[in-house]
């Protein structure tokens, strides 16, 4: 079973939440009366669904793109996915007051996963190297790839996606321009899955036992006399 199927399997197992009563995100639980819900019998509290709709679309990409052959495809349209909660996520962080440093410190992940976004949607230098290949961290490199350059988290997206650094730049059209033989260590899916479950558990914990967090969210996405 390739690495990709079953990240999508921990997406299914860790981050569903009462599948019996339709509703198979873990989000859903936003809607519970401790969390954000019941103001009265016809309150409805958006953010669960808009948040629900996020981790979704991860789950059906991996669950419909069953091969996970073409890595770099998939991790591309998985990174990009990812990056659509982390943005969901890190607006709602704003509006309460979680800090860049809270996430830094107690969700990497989704520090990690805003930089390898970065990465495929500004390559910068590596725009210009030819025919790269991926792979995904954990598994053992075939012979073919031993010499071939790593580009890593640490020795590349790290410390270029930091701030925006015209002179990095230049400096990667150098070091990748013309260049073959690369090869993209990428994170592995299940390993990031499960951080992503991690942050949406403790996320919505955050939630219930904050009663100032809980104060602000109703006020601003809760909607009253919501037609079922």
């Amino acid at each position: 079973m390739n690495r990709f199927t079953q990240a999508k399997n921990v997406l299914e197992k860790e981050c569903t939440y009462s599948p019996e009563n339709d509703c198979e995100e873990v989000f859903c639980i936003l809607h519970d009366p401790v969390y954000l819900g019941k103001h009265d019998s016809k309150s409805h509290a958006c953010l669960g669904c808009n948040l629900n709709s996020s981790l979704e679309f991860i789950y059906r990409f991996l669950k419909q793109n069953k091969s996970g052959k073409d890595i770099e495809y998939t991790f591309t349209n998985f990174t990009l996915l990812t990056f659509l909660l982390i943005e969901k996520l890190t607006t709602i962080f704003k509006v309460i007051g979680i800090t860049q440093e809270y996430v830094e410190n107690n969700w990497p992940v989704l520090v990690e996963m805003r930089k390898w976004a970065n990465f495929v949607k500004h390559p910068k230098g590596f725009l210009f190297s030819h025919h790269s290949e991926y792979h995904i961290e954990l598994d053992p490199i075939p012979k073919k790839y031993k010499d071939h350059k790593k580009i890593t988290y640490k020795n590349f997206v790290e410390p270029l996606y930091k701030r925006e650094d015209e002179n990095k730049f230049k400096e990667t059209i150098t070091q990748f321009a013309n260049k073959k033989d690369l090869l993209v260590i990428i994170p592995d899916p299940v390993r990031i899955c499960h951080g992503l479950n991690k942050v949406c558990l403790e996320f919505c914990e955050k939630i219930k036992n904050n009663e100032h967090f809980k104060q602000i969210l109703k006020e601003t996405s809760v909607i009253e006399n919501y037609p079922n």
